[in-house]
């Protein structure tokens, strides 16, 4: 950094010195204390103290103009820091206990970063980067990342779409805004000129950084910017303080649609020296005719002169209004919009009151935040504040709220009320201020819980002695309520000693029992509702005891045992409303023209190790009748839901197991499916899909029509589950770990995991069957189990040593980890790592096999061809080739260089292949089709001409890999000519195994 650029950096903490000290001497002088002019302050703490933010930073930024709370759904979100995790995370903040529930969703695992957050209505979006502090430049190498996240209102859950990369530098502050095209756009300031950069249409893919065109924009190392979205156009405003005629804040705007570097020539908002400074916070207003509003600090050292501002902009043309003055000695500060009140809301850092630790201390270091406010149509601040947040013993500063206005039903912010977070530097704290909305509401859910489903089903039968008992509820709950004391189950007055776990993902409660139930036995499951019982997120009792009974199968397997299951999700799909979904229909269409599909789930977990001997599909026809035949088949993807499913995103259907047709209009029908294509669906979900070979549909009622004409299951079952009489004996065994067996330069923070190739009894994986060793010393570690994907996850509770070598164990034999039917892990799994050197002198090579890999094609655009030991990549027809690669333990790395090694196979080709980056990692090895196929992205690298069986090395774009180190990478290869070519895939063996070679840095 130049010297020029060294006393810029250093002129803000001067001139805060010269503030206090002139502030200090004029009002001694006058004969006044240093208490500010107030409103009566109230006595003690006026907020409310929250989790610690203890490994991090400043996680509620410093320069106003980022925001890290949004309001959705009826309850205020916040992008938090979770200590216990080391990560930030989506929290829900729960008013009626004035606390922050942590939803265990990850929003960036880097500690020391900075978050900007937008919440559109229907997707969160979360930028992070890493910060620099005030007056130092920009430093390249540090991804500012992108994340996107869906909603499930249903289970009052955030899930991640994708991860792109928004620029490559550490700054000091970056914000991001949606126009009116559904592109997002981001502006920050590096190597002393404003820069910006804007995704496609879909909000998705970010183009290349490019600084604001005007000769304006070149500004100090000390400027920053911010911009918004507002009637058809994104606004950015900087300062600009050069310490000429030129300072001021800047403005200027971009019409949607226009080129990219399409902007107005930049007026200013304020003009004059000491006018600007870099804190800026901006808010729109589109009632009355539309105003954007920036809320501004100036570096005026008078007394008497505006330290904090409000500019407002009527499209034409800026006005300023004084908040608050030098001698009041103001900071950090951001503006809200209340519409139902239509006033005007800042809060910013002012001295602390009397009665607290440093009263009437004007520092940079903090004090209380208080607001001001005034109402919309007369702007007119005074010195009037009201207490907001006070720690009396500590300093208090950097508040922050939402991008919404507040309580206006145009935003989906209605009865929101306000909530301001902020942080206490010294205890590393959140503190935050909750004021309910209108009407006293303020979005806090007092809906009580539910109970949608059980597993064993009420009544059920033939229940095998090894099932675990589940209850699903209708919402996110409180994990902590969810024990042994509160989900209970008996045989009599005797309560089964068992294990009892809450999955937040699926809102699903599970009791394991320690050992198998007894068989031809009557259990009763009771989950507590009540003040002492199950609670959800929000602090709300189930109603009731939720309590219900089934059987176990008899013993011996002599006597076969019928059940019968009502379908616990159905819903259909049509060609003719491709983004529609049907999910509380009354019926179910099965048609060929156009296209309509139905979709049955069956809860089949409480019957592992049975066997079946018969199985009938019992349905109901509705309205019409069909001349021709409905095909039902398997569906290997159980991840669809009802309330989710649509033609675009319908799970594939697979092999035929039963037909039906002719039918008649309301009238019942029995539908004998093969057994063999049912065997392995014990103990887990069953979907089966339903298509027509003609175009005469068939209208079929659906679970929404009432349990009588509801799609049901008949199972005839022998065998108790128990192990014999045709259970599961076949050993688990460990199919993939991360890091992998003998990987270098693995990130301190790395986690470790192991994926088993089938479902296991989590209480067997603990701390105790899966370690992590450093020669002969344990290390201390949080052991986890995902029945989703069955992996264990293994978490240091601190980070490893650089350049170490550890061995992870995962035990097997009786004292083992076992699945859950109780087979164990044949032998003791165990692999070494080692740890990345500490310092970053030396450059490490990392050599990753790919862990899943598979080609599609337009020519069978349902087939999966995951366990070819080939992959195709062609142009006609389209042949796309998909890798995926584990880079999870490299979190916090720098990449230096990317190699892809692949060799090609049977075929070479002429024509030139492409390397693409793919952000959506959720597809699988043995479940991606044509018709199911990511998208791909930006290309990274180029392959060909090629000639049959040669190895090949294919650089790849490094800035393109960056934001993915620390997770799944997917990467996809289209062509473009049709001389295709094959290449090999890892099921061809370790040698000819697709690759990925990485030079990392510290």
């Amino acid at each position: 950094m130049s010297n020029r650029n060294r006393r810029r950096g250093s002129r803000k903490l001067r001139l805060h010195a010269l503030l206090a000290a002139l502030l200090a001497a004029l009002l001694v002088g006058l004969g006044i204390l240093l208490v500010p002019v107030q409103a009566s302050a109230a006595t003690g703490d006026v907020g409310v103290e929250g989790p610690s933010h203890l490994g991090t930073g400043t996680p509620t930024g410093t320069k106003r103009a980022t925001s890290a709370l949004w309001f959705n759904d009826g309850s205020w979100w916040g992008n938090l820091w979770d200590t216990a995790s080391s990560d930030f995370h989506i929290f829900r903040y729960n008013s009626g206990t004035s606390s922050w529930v942590n939803t265990g969703v990850a929003t960036d695992t880097r500690a020391n970063t900075h978050h900007d957050v937008l919440w559109d209505g229907s997707t969160l979006y979360v930028a992070s980067y890493r910060f620099v502090n005030d007056g130092l430049p920009a430093e390249p190498n540090f991804p500012t990342t992108l994340r996107r996240y869906s909603y499930d209102a249903s289970k009052k859950t955030y899930t991640l779409l994708g991860s792109e990369q928004i620029n490559n530098q550490r700054v000091e502050t970056l914000t991001i805004d949606k126009d009116s095209t559904g592109r997002l756009w981001a502006t920050w300031q590096q190597g002393n000129r404003i820069y910006l950069n804007v995704t496609d249409t879909a909000g998705v893919k970010w183009g290349t950084p490019f600084p604001h065109p005007a000769s304006l924009s070149n500004v100090s190392v000390d400027d920053t910017s911010a911009l918004i979205a507002y009637d058809g156009k994104i606004g950015v405003m900087w300062s600009r303080q050069l310490g000429d005629a030129t300072d001021g804040m800047y403005w200027s705007y971009h019409v949607d649609g226009q080129t990219n570097t399409t902007w107005t020539t930049p007026v200013a908002a304020v003009k004059g020296q000491r006018s600007s400074d870099d804190h800026m916070n901006l808010k729109w207003l589109d009632s009355s005719g539309g105003r954007v509003f920036a809320a501004v600090k100036t570096s005026f050292i008078s007394a008497s002169q505006p330290l904090i501002q409000l500019l407002s902009f009527n499209g034409s043309t800026w006005s300023a209004n004084t908040i608050a003055t030098v001698s009041e000695c103001p900071n950090r500060v951001l503006v809200l919009i209340d519409e139902s009140t239509q006033r005007l809301r800042t809060f910013a850092t002012y001295p602390k009151p009397s009665g607290t630790t440093n009263a009437g201390v004007c520092t940079t270091s903090g004090g209380a935040i208080y607001e001001k406010s005034t109402p919309l149509d007369n702007i007119n601040f005074t010195t009037t504040k009201t207490a907001r947040i006070v720690d009396a013993d500590q300093y208090v500063h950097n508040v922050t709220s939402t991008k919404q206005n507040l309580n206006s039903s145009a935003r989906g912010t209605a009865n929101s009320g306000v909530l301001v977070l902020a942080d206490v530097n010294a205890t590393s704290r959140y503190w935050n201020f909750f004021e309910p909305g209108p009407g006293g509401g303020g979005g806090g859910d007092t809906t009580a819980p539910t109970v949608t489903a059980t597993s064993p089903a009420a009544g059920a039968t033939g229940v095998a002695v090894t099932a675990n008992v589940t209850g699903t509820f209708s919402e996110a709950m409180n994990a902590s309520t969810v024990t042994s004391a509160t989900f209970t189950l008996k045989t009599g007055t005797t309560t089964v000693p068992a294990a009892v776990s809450y999955n937040s993902t699926n809102n699903v409660a599970t009791l394991n029992p320690t050992a198998d139930l007894a068989a031809g036995t009557t259990y009763t499951a009771t989950i507590n509702g009540g003040s002492t019982g199950v609670k959800d997120a929000a602090g709300n009792a189930l109603a009731s005891d939720k309590t219900w009974t089934f059987t176990t199968a008899s013993a011996g397997g002599g006597t076969p045992e019928t059940v019968t299951l009502t379908a616990t999700a159905d819903s259909y799909v049509t060609s003719a409303a491709t983004g529609t979904n049907f999910g509380t229909s009354t019926t179910l269409g099965v048609d060929n023209s156009p296209v309509e599909a139905t979709y049955l789930k069956f809860d089949l977990s409480a019957y592992a190790g049975r066997t079946v001997e018969s199985a009938t599909l019992q349905l109901h026809s509705a309205g019409s009748g069909s001349t021709g035949t409905q095909n039902v088949k398997l569906v290997a993807d159980d991840s669809w839901t009802e309330g989710g499913i649509t033609y675009n995103n319908r799970p594939t259907l697979g092999t035929s197991i039963g037909t039906l047709g002719p039918t008649t209009t309301n009238t019942s029908y029995n539908v004998p499916l093969t057994v063999s294509g049912l065997a392995g669906e014990l103990g887990q979900q069953l979907s089966l899909g339903m298509d027509a070979n003609t175009s005469d549909g068939l209208d079929l009622n659906s679970k929404e029509a009432g349990i009588t004409l509801a799609p049901k299951l008949v199972l005839t079952l022998s065998g108790s589950g128990g192990g014999g009489g045709g259970g599961d004996t076949t050993a688990p065994t460990v199919t993939a770990t991360s890091p992998a067996a003998g990987a270098t330069g693995v990130a301190v923070t790395a986690n470790v995991t192991g994926t088993f190739s089938e479902a296991m009894t989590a209480s067997t994986v603990t701390s105790a069957t899966f370690t992590l060793k450093t020669g002969t010393t344990t290390v201390p570690a949080a052991v986890s189990y995902n029945s989703t994907n069955n992996v264990a996850t293994l978490n240091p509770t601190a980070d490893l040593a650089a350049g170490t070598t550890y061995t992870a164990t995962i035990n097997g034999g009786s004292a083992g980890v076992k699945d859950s039917a109780g087979n164990a892990l044949a032998s003791d799994k165990t692999w070494t790592f080692t740890t990345a050197t500490a310092g970053g002198g030396t450059s490490e090579t990392v050599t990753l096999t790919a862990t899943a890999d598979s080609y599609v094609t337009s020519a069978a655009a349902g087939a999966n061809f995951g366990t070819s030991v080939m992959l195709g990549v062609d142009n006609s027809p389209v042949e796309v080739t998909y890798l995926k690669f584990d880079l999870s333990a490299y979190a916090g790395r720098t990449l230096e260089s990317a190699t892809l090694q692949l060799r090609s196979a049977g075929s070479g080709s002429i024509g030139t292949q492409n390397v693409k980056l793919v952000a959506d990692d959720s597809w699988t090895e043995g479940g991606i089709t044509y018709s199911l196929r990511p998208v791909l992205g930006n290309s990274l690298g180029t392959l060909g001409p090629t000639t049959t069986n040669t190895s090949y090395n294919i650089p790849l774009t490094v800035s393109g890999l960056t934001g993915e180190l620390g997770q799944q990478l997917s990467l996809g290869m289209d062509a473009n000519s049709s001389d295709g070519l094959d290449l090999n895939s890892k099921e061809a063996g370790i040698t000819l195994a697709p690759k990925l070679v990485l030079t990392l840095g510290n």
